[in-house]
């Protein structure tokens, strides 16, 4: 496997006109489903942790987070996996327990290449994003602006960071993407990301450079576990003002710990969701062009 900054893959995905499919997988057996769906489609492997808790100061979620990438290394080599890969954290679903600047670090640490920030509310937030982003920056990893309260405050910090130094590799516009091809021109060579599958199904805007994809995992988790435990997850979910996939990621321990039978379904369904949306993107058979445009990019950059 060829492990790489988010940011790397992303210049290759704008340099060569892809798009990228980043998958959700809060669960050991996703992330072996699509781990064995990349390499079946000579495809990256991008798969995505949500933030399981947001409020926690000890270190549960950095447990969590080192366990995520530990069962990502070890699913792609047990499955011959030997395309690029790279491991996207997203950020906490309401503001974290600790800095921006801590988390992210942790986050790195853990073995993630790329991380996310959420946009700023005030020029305080803005300079303390500026510092975490620069730190990012300096490390070549990738960066996604994340919007709580909507896009266009993303796309806003994004321009802000830029113009301090520190530009993140991509912003989330989930539900502007018809202003993509506008925002793709105003932001340049900062790559713009989407979690609406049906957005990059039907003529994706040309700037749209990656589908952050809770489907494939949801439809297959739902398949695979027992009515009283997906009730509880979007119980969950509902009373913490969560997303489903969040509420996996909190609970990815119990995910971890289900009868051998489920994961095997669970991990089978998530291959079969992940080649489907794999086909469905054209993202089959583009790894080889990825690694070629990274490496051409760095030839030329000495």
């Amino acid at each position: 496997m060829l492990v790489l900054s988010a940011r790397d893959l992303l210049a290759a995905a704008a340099r060569e006109e892809l798009l990228l499919v980043a998958f959700y997988a809060p669960a050991p057996a996703a992330i072996a489903g699509f781990a064995r769906a990349a390499r079946d489609a000579e495809a990256p492997l991008v798969l995505v942790r949500p933030s399981g808790a947001a409020e926690e100061k000890g270190p549960q979620e950095a447990r969590d987070d080192i366990a995520f990438a530990d069962a990502v290394f070890r699913a792609a080599g047990d499955v011959g996996f030997r395309g690029p890969l790279a491991l996207l954290k997203d950020p906490p679903r309401a503001g974290s327990a600790i800095p921006d600047a801590e988390r992210v670090q942790r986050e790195i640490e853990a073995g993630f290449t790329g991380v996310s920030i959420t946009a700023a509310d005030t020029q305080e937030d803005a300079r303390d994003a500026a510092l975490t982003a620069t730190a990012v920056c300096q490390m070549e990893l990738g960066l996604e602006i994340v919007p709580l309260g909507g896009a266009r405050a993303a796309a806003e910090l994004a321009r802000q960071l830029r113009s301090r130094g520190a530009p993140p590799s991509a912003v989330r516009i989930t539900g502007l993407e018809d202003e993509a091809d506008a925002l793709a021109a105003d932001l340049r060579d900062i790559a713009l990301s989407t979690a609406m599958e049906s957005i990059a199904l039907h003529l994706p805007p040309r700037g749209l450079r990656q589908l952050v994809a809770s489907g494939p995992f949801l439809r297959a988790l739902r398949r695979s576990v027992p009515r009283e435990m997906w009730d509880q997850l979007q119980s969950w979910a509902d009373e913490n003002g969560a997303t489903p996939e969040q509420a996996a990621a909190r609970h990815q321990r119990m995910l971890r710990d289900l009868p051998a039978p489920i994961q095997s379904r669970l991990e089978a369904l998530c291959c079969f969701e992940g080649l489907e949306l794999l086909r469905a993107t054209g993202c089959r058979a583009t790894s080889a062009r990825l690694i070629a445009a990274i490496a051409a990019a760095h030839e030329g950059g000495d």
